[in-house]
C-alpha cells in the first residue's frame, strides 16, 4: 500500500505503511520526551519559589530580631514567653532619640508580628509561609544576657510544602 503517491516515469514514489508507522513513533518518542523536560522544569521552578519563599521569610524574621535584640536593653520577662511554643519576647530598648521603647515578636494567625510601643506593625513573614514552631529562651549568666530563638517555619505553594529549622543566638547589648 502506498501513500502520497505520484507517477513519474512510469514508477510510483511514495511512503509505505511501515516507513509511516517508524515516522509517527519517531515522533511520538521525540513529543514525549518534550512534554516530560517541560514539566520537570515547572516543577523545578515550583520547587524553588518554595525555596525562596522560605527562605526570605526566615532571613527577614531572624535578621530584624538580632537586629532588634542587638539594640535591647534587657528583655521584659513578664511580658514574654520564654521556653514553649508560642513564645513571645517583648524586649526593652531606647528609639533614636533616647526614649524607652518596648519591641514585641509574638504569633498571631501563624505568623510572626511584631508591636513597637504596643502599636502593631503587621507580620515580618511571607503570606505563603507559616510559623509551625516559635520558641524563645532567655539565657543568662553572671555578666550577660542572650536570646536564643528556634524557629521551625513551613513555606507552601499550591501542592508543594517545605519545612526547615532554624536558630539564633544574640547578645543584648545591655549586657555587655
Amino acid at each position: 500500500m502506498f501513500f502520497n503517491m505520484k507517477r513519474t516515469t512510469g514508477t510510483l514514489q511514495g511512503f509505505t505503511m511501515v516507513e509511516l508507522v517508524v515516522y509517527i513513533a519517531l515522533l511520538t518518542v521525540i513529543t514525549v520526551l518534550a512534554i516530560q523536560s517541560t514539566l520537570s522544569m515547572t516543577r523545578a521552578f515550583a520547587d524553588l519559589r518554595v525555596s525562596r519563599d522560605l527562605n526570605s521569610s526566615a532571613t527577614a524574621l531572624l535578621e530584624r530580631m538580632s537586629r532588634d535584640m542587638r539594640s535591647a536593653n534587657s528583655v521584659d520577662t513578664a511580658q514574654s514567653t520564654l521556653g514553649s511554643h508560642p513564645g513571645r519576647l517583648t524586649l526593652n530598648t531606647t528609639d533614636s532619640g533616647g526614649s524607652a521603647t518596648t519591641v514585641e515578636f509574638y504569633v498571631e494567625n501563624s505568623l510572626v508580628k511584631i508591636r513597637e510601643n504596643g502599636v502593631a506593625q503587621g507580620s515580618i513573614m511571607s503570606s505563603n509561609t507559616t510559623i509551625d514552631s516559635f520558641i524563645v529562651r532567655q539565657l543568662t549568666n553572671a555578666s550577660t544576657e542572650a536570646v536564643k530563638v528556634e524557629a521551625t517555619i513551613t513555606a507552601t505553594r499550591g501542592d508543594l510544602s517545605k519545612t526547615r529549622n532554624f536558630y539564633t543566638t544574640i547578645v543584648l547589648r545591655g549586657s555587655y
